[in-house]
């Protein structure tokens, strides 16, 4: 029994032998284990690769690169290196340089290190695993990229909205609003004069919308007008309406001619006064004709308005004088009245520009007197005239236009022309000469008395 016992006490002892030195073996294993896991592990960190970058590139050079690898989301009207560049302004970059994993951005083949300049992040690392791994599914890393900072993230952003009137080129920030960014193509414009109103289409105004955008904001017209944004920004929208420049119009015209503004007829409404003109004082000569000038006055037209005029025949009507917006207009002239007084008309305007020209010389003087009808204004304005012509320089004229137009009866004793001309002027003095270049254009009317036609009248015909 005892033999028995001691038999059993050697094997127990034996078998916890064996057991211990197998689980020295194993633990030997697992440290060893341990130890080259360990190894790996620190020698895969990726903190020291991006404390190696840091510390062998200075702030400069890190914002270099990123620089380089901007990833902004902005629209056309903004560039996002410059925007970058804008929010760096505003940081000390002497500051040290920090850095902090990011688990948002980085997955299994990317980690991301956000980079501090100071409080203010300013770039991100990117780091990819290398080829070869030293084991225990653990890799090498190496920087791939140096991406700036998300600004657009940080920076306060504003969306634009801007009201212009249909066919205006707007700018943004330099750049030409096109007709993607339109989200309202229709808005009514209220008041619109009758003339516009029967427009198709009628003048309308259009809504451009952008956002966001993060830096400055400048629109500027076709004009190249900079506007200012009406009222704040305090839901993020900046708005901008663009007064659109309205045109005004004023025409002059005989009353018994029919005028169109954009096809539409003008009618007395439109009438702003009416007047006898160049006819004004001559009523004995005018036989009871209509001789009555009316001035039409539209104001507030949103487009560029198109003016034409015809006759009682329905013939067409060309403007003598128009200027932006200015229109004047006279009877079509007729070959019958303009070969009979075309001769008086060529002789009178000549005298009058010779005697203009000259220091007075009484040949000339009663030249033009004697070519203008007794007891009317421009009578005793021609015939009063002498003492100024005293002091007036000898001046030459070379024409370069000179036209006799708008020739019209206006009764068997009196009628009406228009005399245009563009010339180069030299004006000689005693101590100096000059040269100066004028056009201008004049309303005659003439009246006939003992066969012959004098000039009764005088009108300078302008466009304003």
């Amino acid at each position: 029994m005892a033999e028995e016992n001691r038999r059993r006490k050697d094997r127990w002892g034996l078998f916890l032998l064996i057991w211990t030195l197998v689980l020295l073996l194993i633990g030997a294993g697992c440290c060893f284990v341990l130890y080259q896991y360990l190894s790996v592990y620190e020698d895969t960190r990726p903190e020291p690769v991006v404390e190696a970058y840091l510390a062998e590139n200075n702030t400069e050079q890190l914002l270099t690169a990123a620089r380089n690898n901007v990833r902004l989301e902005v629209t056309e009207f903004e560039d996002a290196s410059d925007l970058f560049d804008a929010y760096l302004s505003s940081i000390d970059t002497d500051r040290s340089l920090t850095y902090r994993f990011s688990s948002k951005d980085s997955d299994d083949q990317h980690l991301v290190y956000i980079i501090y300049c100071g409080n203010s992040e300013i770039c991100s690392l990117v780091l990819i695993p290398e080829d070869d791994s030293p084991g225990f599914d653990r890799h090498h890393w190496k920087i791939s990229d140096v991406r700036c900072a998300p600004i657009t993230e940080m920076l306060p952003s504003l969306n634009v909205v801007v009201d212009a009137l249909a066919g205006e080129e707007l700018s943004l920030n330099d750049i030409v609003l096109t007709a993607d960014y339109i989200t309202d193509s229709d808005i009514p414009i209220p008041d619109l004069n009758k003339v516009e109103s029967s427009l198709s289409p009628e003048p309308h105004l259009v809504r451009y919308e952008v956002g966001p955008l993060y830096g400055e904001i400048k629109v500027s017209d076709e004009r190249g007008n900079t506007l200012s944004p009406v009222g704040d920004a305090a839901d993020g929208t900046l708005r901008f309406s663009v007064s659109a420049e309205t045109h005004s119009l004023r025409i002059r015209t005989p009353e018994d001619l029919h005028v169109f503004v954009n096809g539409v007829e003008l009618g007395p409404e439109d009438v702003v006064s009416s007047t006898l003109g160049v006819l004004e004082g001559l009523d004995v000569y005018t036989q009871g004709a209509s001789c009555l000038t009316n001035i039409y006055e539209l104001n507030g037209l949103y487009t560029v308005p198109t003016v034409t005029a015809v006759d009682a025949e329905g013939r067409n009507v060309t403007p003598v004088a128009a200027a932006e917006n200015n229109f004047t207009f006279f009877h079509p002239g007729d070959a019958v009245t303009e070969e009979i007084l075309r001769p008086s008309a060529e002789q009178f305007f000549n005298a009058y520009m010779d005697y203009s020209a000259h220091a007075y010389d009484a040949t000339r003087y009663y030249n033009l007197l004697n070519r203008i009808l007794p007891k009317t204004y421009l009578y005793e304005y021609v015939s009063t005239s002498d003492q100024a012509m005293y002091w007036a320089s000898g001046t030459s004229t070379e024409y370069k236009d000179l036209r006799y137009e708008n020739f019209h009866k206006v009764s068997d004793y009196c009628c009406t022309c228009t005399v245009i001309y563009s010339a180069d002027m030299t004006a000689t003095s005693w101590y100096e000469q000059y040269s100066y270049s004028l056009e201008n254009a004049y309303e005659l009317a003439f009246v006939s008395e003992r066969g012959n036609w004098y000039c009764a009248a005088m009108n300078v015909i302008t466009a304003s």
